[in-house]
C-alpha cells in the first residue's frame, strides 16, 4: 500500500491539469472535466489521510514514514485548490444567469446567433431565479444616471472595453450593447447584454450576464455585472 501513495499522489495532482488541457482540446466535454475534477478531489483526500495514518503508523520506519508524508503533501496540492473551489461553488446558488433587471431582463440580440444548442439556453426563468437572485447578490439593481441615454451608451461602452470584453454589438439606436468574456484558463465564454432606456426623465441602464455552460457560475456573472456598475 505504502508503494502505491505516492503514484495516487501524483495521479492526483495531476486530475486537474488533465481536465483542464482534455477540455481545452476538445477531448472531451466540460462534464467529463467535472467528473474527473470531482473524482480528484475523492483521490486526493484519500491519499492524504492515509498518507497522514501510515506515517503516524509507520513512524519508526523513517524512510516509510517520509514516504507517506510526501504523498500526503502531495495530495494535499490539488485538494485545497479544488477544495476552495467547491467551498465557493457552495456558498453560492447553483444559477448562471444574472439580471439587474429581474422582471423584465435585457435581451440579448446578435449574441444568440453566437450560442448553439449544447450552450445554457438565454431565457431568464423568473419564477425560478428572481428570487434566489436577489437574496444571493442584493447590489445587482438597475443604474439610474443623470446623462442622456446618448452619453450613457457612450460611457457603457467604454467600461465594458475597459473590462477587457469583446466587443458584439454597439446600438445606440436601440440602446444595447453586447459583449463576451472568455475566460484565461478553461477558455470558457459569459455573454453580456447592457440596455440604456430612459426611464421618468433619466436615463436607466441594466445589464445581463449568462455562462454558455455550466449550472454554477461561482457568483461570476454577479461580479461582472458589480464591476461593470462600481466602473460606470
Amino acid at each position: 500500500m505504502i508503494k502505491l501513495l505516492k503514484p495516487l499522489s501524483i495521479l492526483a495532482l495531476l486530475g486537474f491539469p488533465i481536465a483542464v488541457v482534455g477540455f481545452r482540446l476538445g477531448a472531451f466535454p466540460f462534464p467529463t472535466s467535472f467528473e474527473i475534477m470531482k473524482y480528484t478531489v475523492y483521490l486526493s483526500a484519500a491519499v492524504f489521510l492515509l498518507g497522514m495514518l501510515m506515517s503516524f503508523i509507520k513512524r519508526a520506519d523513517s524512510g516509510v514514514a517520509k514516504s507517506a508524508r510526501t504523498a500526503a503533501m502531495i495530495a494535499l496540492l490539488p485538494l485545497i485548490g479544488l477544495g476552495t473551489q467547491m467551498f465557493t461553488a457552495k456558498s453560492v446558488p447553483s444559477i448562471h444567469n444574472i439580471s439587474t433587471d429581474v422582471v423584465n431582463p435585457p435581451k440579448f440580440d446578435k449574441v444568440a446567433a453566437l450560442r448553439d444548442e449544447n450552450t445554457n439556453p438565454l431565457e431568464y426563468n423568473i419564477a425560478k431565479l428572481a428570487s434566489v437572485q436577489t437574496q444571493a447578490y442584493p447590489k445587482v439593481k438597475t443604474l439610474v444616471t443623470d446623462l442622456s441615454v446618448g452619453d450613457a451608451h457612450a460611457r457603457a461602452k467604454a467600461v465594458v472595453e475597459s473590462m477587457g470584453l469583446e466587443l458584439v454589438n454597439s446600438d445606440v439606436s436601440n440602446g444595447i450593447i453586447e459583449a463576451t468574456e472568455t475566460t484565461t484558463l478553461w477558455g470558457f465564454k459569459d455573454d453580456l447584454v447592457v440596455r440604456i432606456a430612459e426611464q421618468d426623465g433619466k436615463t436607466a441602464v441594466d445589464l445581463r450576464s449568462v455562462s454558455r455552460i455550466g449550472i454554477s457560475d461561482l457568483g461570476a456573472n454577479a461580479k461582472r455585472i458589480e464591476k461593470f456598475l462600481a466602473k460606470f
